[in-house]
Formats: C-alpha cells, sequence, structure tokens
C-alpha cells in the first residue's frame, strides 16, 4: 500500500468527501517521474514552430514570404503588441534560423518547412499520412520530438493500481462519475451507433472522419455529436458572447504581399480609448444535473488533474510559470465567482474540460487554445479507439486510462474506428478532454495592462512563450525536486495525523 494513501472509502458518496488529494497528487508527480526515467523517445517529421506560423497566415503563402513580412513588420522600433505577435516573431526567427543551417550545409536533411513550404502542402501531406498511422508503444512513457528539438506530444499509459490500496481506484471513481452523466441523461451514449465487434478491420488505425479539403481540420465534431457531449469552463469567454468582444489576439491582416501594419492589434494609440477589458468568468449555464456532473468530475478526477498539470510544468516550465501568475493574478482581480472556481481547481493552468461518450470526432485542431500542454484521457470498455496524429504519422493507445498530452491548436488529431465486444452490455467510451482557451489569457494581458495606466496595449509579463527545445534533463530535474517535495510534504502529514491520534 502506499504510505501516504490514508483514506478509507467506507461512506464515501461525494468526491468532494475525498481528503486524500495530497496523496493523489503525490502519485501523479512520482508516476511521472518513473515513467519518465524509461521513456521512449521518438523524433518525428515535423516542425511545430513552422506549421503554426503557416496557420496564421493564408494556406498558398510559403514559409519564406511568412518569415519575410514578419521581419519587416515588427521591428526594434516597432516591436509586438501582444501574445501572438511576439510568438509569431519567436518563430520566425527559429524557423529562418533552421533555414539558413540547411543553407550553409546543403548535405544535411532539407527542412520540413522547405519541403512542405505551404500549409496546403501541410494539410495535404498529413491527408497523405492519416491512413498509416504508425501505433506506438504502450508500455512507458512516449515522448515525441520534432526536428527543431520541440516536444510535440507525450503519451501515458495507465498507473498501475496497488493490490493493497484501501482507495478507490482512481479509473473506477472517474468512470463511475462519468457513467453518471449518461445515466442522468447529461450525455447520450448512442449505442446503436456502436460497431459490435472484436476484429480491427484495418492494418493501421484510421478515423471514420478523417481530414479531407473540405473541412481543413477546422471543425471538431459533427452537429449529432453535440448530445454526447458537454463542457465547462472555470475561465473563460464563451463563443460569441459580448464579454468576449476583443478577448482574443487578432489574427494577422494581410495585403498581397504584405501585413496590414495599420490593422494590428495595438496599433496606434486609438485602442486607449476602447472600454475596459472584461476578465474571464466560469462558464456555468447548463443546469441543473450537467453542471453538478461536472463539479462532482472535478473531484473525482484529482490524480489526472494533476498528471496534466506536472506535465505542463516539467515539459513546458516557463509557460506554465507564465500561465499560472496570470490566474493568481486573475483570482485577485475578477469576481467572486471566479475565485471560487479557481480555488477549487485541481489543474488552474488548464482548467476547462470536454467530456464525450461514445463519439467520433472528426480529425482537426484546436484552433483557440492556448500554446500549453492540452491533454486528453480515456476511459470505457472499448477496443481501438487509437489517438490519431497524421502530421506525426503516428498514433497512440486509446484504451482505458490512457492518455496524450500535447500542443492540440497545432497539432491534427482524431480518433480511429473503436468497438466493444458482443457481450458488453454497457457499450461506453469516455473522453476527457482538458484544455485553456487563448483568449483567457490574452485577456488578462490587457486587462492588466489597463489597470497599470494604459500605457501600453498589452502586458508582456502575462504573454506565453512559444514550446521550447525539449530537454531531458531538466525535465528529470524538475521531477526529481517535485518528487523529494511531495516526500517532505508526506512526513509532515503523517506527524501531524500521529499527534492527532494521540
Amino acid at each position: 500500500m502506499d504510505g501516504t494513501e490514508v483514506f478509507s472509502v467506507a461512506g464515501l458518496k461525494r468526491g468532494s468527501d475525498y481528503d486524500g488529494d495530497r496523496s493523489l497528487n503525490s502519485q501523479a508527480i512520482n508516476f511521472l517521474n518513473s515513467q519518465h526515467q524509461q521513456s521512449y523517445q521518438r523524433v518525428v517529421d515535423f516542425d511545430l514552430h513552422a506549421v503554426f506560423l503557416m496557420q496564421e497566415f493564408r494556406a498558398e503563402d510559403t514559409i519564406q514570404q511568412i518569415i519575410t513580412m514578419i521581419s519587416t513588420t515588427f521591428t526594434k522600433e516597432y516591436p509586438p503588441k501582444n501574445t501572438l505577435q511576439q510568438q509569431l516573431v519567436n518563430a520566425a526567427k527559429l524557423v529562418n534560423q533552421r533555414i539558413q543551417n540547411y543553407e550553409q550545409q546543403p548535405h544535411m536533411q532539407k527542412p520540413f518547412c522547405l519541403r512542405f513550404p505551404t500549409y496546403s502542402d501541410v494539410l495535404k501531406h498529413c491527408m497523405e499520412l492519416q491512413d498509416k498511422c504508425e501505433v506506438l508503444p504502450n508500455d512507458k512513457m512516449v515522448i515525441l520530438i520534432d526536428e527543431g528539438g520541440v516536444c510535440v506530444g507525450v503519451g501515458l499509459p495507465p498507473k498501475p493500481q496497488s493490490t493493497q490500496s484501501i482507495h478507490a481506484p482512481r479509473d473506477r471513481r472517474a468512470t463511475d462519475r462519468l457513467d453518471q452523466f449518461v445515466n442522468d441523461n447529461v450525455l447520450q451514449s448512442v449505442e446503436a451507433l456502436m460497431i459490435q465487434s472484436g476484429e480491427m478491420s484495418n492494418q493501421f488505425p484510421t478515423s471514420q472522419f478523417p481530414l479531407s479539403t473540405k473541412n481543413k481540420g477546422e471543425i471538431r465534431a459533427r452537429p449529432e455529436a453535440k448530445k454526447s457531449t458537454c463542457s465547462f469552463q472555470a475561465y473563460g469567454f464563451g463563443l460569441g458572447s459580448p464579454l468576449s468582444a476583443g478577448a482574443a489576439d487578432k489574427k494577422i491582416k494581410l495585403a498581397t504581399h504584405s501585413i496590414k501594419k495599420i490593422d494590428l492589434q495595438g496599433h496606434g494609440d486609438h485602442w486607449k480609448s476602447d472600454p475596459k477589458p472584461n476578465l474571464p468568468e466560469p462558464l456555468r449555464s447548463d443546469p441543473g444535473p450537467t453542471m453538478r456532473g461536472l463539479v462532482e468530475l472535478r473531484h473525482d478526477m484529482v490524480f489526472y488533474h494533476r498528471i496534466s498539470y506536472w506535465i505542463n510544468k516539467v515539459f513546458l516550465p516557463d509557460a506554465s510559470s507564465i500561465a499560472e501568475s496570470a490566474v493568481k493574478y486573475l483570482e485577485k482581480k475578477a469576481s467572486t465567482a471566479v475565485k471560487e472556481s479557481i480555488q477549487v481547481e485541481k489543474n488552474i493552468i488548464i482548467a476547462d474540460r470536454t467530456i464525450t461518450v461514445n463519439t467520433h470526432p472528426n480529425t482537426h485542431r484546436d484552433r483557440n487554445n492556448a500554446l500549453l500542454m492540452d491533454s486528453v484521457f480515456f476511459f470505457g470498455n472499448h477496443i481501438g479507439g487509437h489517438f490519431l496524429l497524421p502530421g506525426l504519422g503516428v498514433a497512440y493507445p486509446g484504451l482505458h486510462g490512457y492518455s496524450f498530452h500535447g500542443p492540440f491548436r497545432i497539432l491534427f488529431h482524431g480518433v480511429s474506428q473503436f468497438h466493444f465486444t458482443e457481450d458488453i452490455t454497457d457499450p461506453r467510451r469516455y473522453s476527457v478532454a482538458m484544455w485553456s482557451r487563448a483568449s483567457s489569457f490574452s485577456e488578462i494581458a490587457r486587462f492588466s495592462a489597463h489597470d497599470n495606466g494604459n500605457e501600453k496595449f498589452s502586458d508582456d509579463k502575462y504573454w506565453l512563450p512559444l514550446y521550447p527545445e525539449y530537454n531531458p534533463k531538466i525535465t528529470s530535474d524538475l521531477l526529481k525536486a517535485e518528487v523529494k517535495i511531495a516526500k517532505k510534504e508526506a512526513k509532515k502529514e503523517s506527524k501531524k495525523r500521529q499527534k492527532t491520534k494521540n
């Protein structure tokens, strides 16, 4: 039995009654540390920064044209005015350096961005790969690294449950709560649409709703999937909400061969007369059983929330630190509703959730997400359902307890056909996505600048950086440091309990 596990599940009716959150946090850190030590690292043929640039410009613009437009627009005399502009400038510098390295050493492999120089080329390439994605190992952490050395994904297998634990298993608590969504008719499981089979029809896992020249990966799900999906944002802006006007950093407007500088957000000083920005609020419009279920799920998935939190902390230490300080600023400055919502969150960095049951999404990207590590966890009694990453040419297992973490704003991702054996009476395949919207952080930066005298458009203290190069030693050192902290806290807690007993 884990020495930090002290809570008996007898009489446990609500997730909020459970007082073993410290233990679950410790388990998450220790699990990530042990998995990282034996991880499988795979270099994939991709350039995350280059594709990010292409997605923010026109599909026919070449990478060289994009770099030129950025470098001639943003200078020392005219620096970026918001997060997105700064991210584009930094990405252009990094990609341009890779191109220059190749030009100086032409014997090197031609960079991804020169082999697929436009977004149209990248999309076509992804479509060619999506029916032949190689399945990655299922018994250890998988770390995917692009040609620039950037971590573009982390796959994680289930944590084995201790046979001597007095706790309800982590996955059972999560699954029981998700089942309640179906029982309360919050989610409709559409069993009639599921294939009852134990056989996989193809050599490679494939999606029922792949990338196409029509959808271009911009549409997450079909309209009929709405009944089997629900979402919650601890803080954010609803799409189309009046409060969201101007919250997101605006997409760059373009002339034929240049950026329309006059239309750039933060250009000039006319913005100084704009109304005071609105801070994000909890989105709690769903009534009754939906809201109750989402609140309970927050408590019943603590282990998984902490996994997502710590992956951001150790793989993106700078970005997660900035995001965390932004959320703490939000907690201080925003409404009581926001403060209360943040205080009960187990992952304040990635605090938004989308839950689906028996749903095959379109292969897509989440274009409104922040540049952090999003997460998706899978639960259920299904077979198949691999997590597809066509741009990388790989797929990760999507069975019960598996998870994948990565930059879903940039990466196309989908799900292969999943099945149920004929003896399953309640076929369920759940997906729990954890994500964070970019507009939440951009509006915090805008509000802070306004609050500090409105002298600049956006406070660069809260600008999220680009995805960095993966440094295994830094990640390992951060994990080991957190393991030590968790052990010290466990000892303090143990002594405290002993004093209480005596």
